[in-house]
């Protein structure tokens, strides 16, 4: 255990059935990690960078390797035990959800999205499914989230759910088995909304957002809040400013974020920072 260091750890449990742990670790030299499952159910995870291999003990069938910048599903069992394997010099991070079988039984009735995971339950291999730039940026702000005490806590508690719908939703479409039939005009809105995650600086206009994505101006509009509660303009505001406050816990200054994200002054970032997350930038640079 000695040569793993933890460079960041977190942990949520909801109180009826939901844990999620999230880490970065670094191994010194080969390392293994294990997990006992304390009862059948069903671990989602998402790893963000690093590559490692996961082993159930005595069941060598359901071994695999654990991919950067992929999501991921795996069936386990009570009394068995999970080991995760780091070769020497490895850094790894990542964040997990275990869902119980119980907890999942409980929501199946009428509810088709509980039903499916409730079957993955009994598939013995893995699934992957590829990291999505939206859900890459959700995990890393909850993992390194500079909030502490009750902030943190509350902080944990209002992503974790975000974080565990988007790592279901990512897993609709997987090859040889979809979750579910994921409807054309979400499919349009999810690929807009990964056309404005990668070009966030420099968002392009609604008509040429809407012919990229396949669809009209006006469907977008409409859809891409019905999709995400807020219109497209909204959520490029927002998500700049969520990656700004990201560069600001990194160390960079006011002026330089404020330049990053192409704001014509610091005080109107200033402004626009405080608006959004309810106190100045040079607050976070002191905490």
């Amino acid at each position: 255990m000695n040569a793993l260091k933890f460079l960041r750890q977190i942990r949520w449990e909801s109180g009826d059935g939901i844990c999620m742990s999230g880490c970065e670790l670094l191994a010194s030299e080969d390392a293994v990690l294990p997990n006992p499952i304390p009862e059948d159910g069903l671990l989602l995870g998402l790893t963000l960078f690093g590559a490692a291999e996961s082993d159930h003990v005595a069941q060598p069938q359901h071994d695999f390797a654990v991919p950067p910048d992929h999501c991921w599903a795996l069936a386990v069992q009570q009394g068995s035990l999970l080991e995760g394997r780091y070769a020497a010099g490895a850094r790894i991070a990542g964040v997990s959800f275990f869902l119980s079988r119980c907890w999942l039984l409980a929501r199946t009735a009428g509810d088709d999205v509980m039903a499916q995971l409730l079957s993955y339950c009994g598939q013995p291999m893995p699934r992957k499914a590829p990291l999505s730039a939206p859900l890459r940026s959700h995990a890393l702000r909850l993992l390194y989230s500079s909030y502490c005490g009750e902030m943190g806590r509350l902080f944990l508690a209002a992503r974790a759910h975000d974080l565990l719908l988007g790592l279901i939703d990512s897993h609709r479409n997987v090859p040889g088995g979809p979750m579910l039939r994921t409807p054309t005009g979400l499919l349009r809105m999810s690929r807009a909304r990964d056309i404005l995650e990668a070009r966030l600086i420099d968002p392009p206009e609604p008509e040429e957002l809407a012919k990229l994505a396949g669809t009209s101006v006006s469907a977008l509009r409409k859809e891409f809040k019905a999709a995400f509660g807020l219109p497209v303009a909204a959520y490029v505001r927002k998500r700049r400013l969520e990656q700004a406050h990201l560069s600001l816990e990194r160390g960079l200054s006011v002026t330089a974020v404020a330049h990053q994200f192409d704001y014509d002054s610091p005080a109107n970032f200033s402004t626009a920072f405080k608006r959004q997350f309810g106190y100045p930038p040079s607050e976070l640079r002191v905490r």
